[in-house]
């Protein structure tokens, strides 16, 4: 299918007029028009957009082909490897959040004790969060070369 009929398909699917869409994208009518009897093509940026309004991706908007068989026939998508990867990718962003957040506990326990309290950290209180970071920046270490060897598979 050409980009025409897939923004023409894809509107109607969405149940939106002509008009509705123009609304969204900040665009005449007419402009959605053009692009549906093929006489005119969004710009890339206005693609994107017309794409997240149709709910749909801007592989999906653009190609000729219907990406969603490609996918079922080809599962190129659905492949171990990409699952696996994108797994370990969202345990690397939590381990780095937990990391970051641990820091700026320790920051705060420093400065309460500073200003509040008129002291130093307590040994143990720091000797805790080296540990708890330093374990943490070792996991994120062994998801950092299991990321590699599935990239290099």
């Amino acid at each position: 299918m050409a980009l025409s009929e897939n923004i023409k398909k894809l509107r109607e699917e969405k149940k939106f007029t002509q008009q509705q869409l123009a609304d969204r994208l900040y665009v005449s009518r007419q402009t959605v028009c053009r692009w549906e009897n093929g006489s005119r093509c969004p710009d890339l940026i206005t693609a994107k957009q017309l794409a997240t309004e149709l709910n749909v991706s801007l592989d999906e908007l653009i190609s000729d082909e219907d990406v969603k068989d490609y996918q079922k026939n080809y599962g190129i998508w659905k492949s171990e490897k990409v699952r696996s990867r994108k797994k370990l990718q969202e345990l690397q962003k939590k381990t780095l959040s937990f990391i970051e957040i641990i820091g700026a506990l320790f920051l705060t326990a420093t400065i309460f004790f500073r200003v509040q309290m008129h002291q130093k950290v307590p040994e143990w209180c720091t000797i805790v969060c080296l540990c708890v970071v330093l374990g943490a920046v070792v996991l994120n270490l062994v998801i950092s070369r299991k990321l590699r060897k599935i990239e290099d598979l």
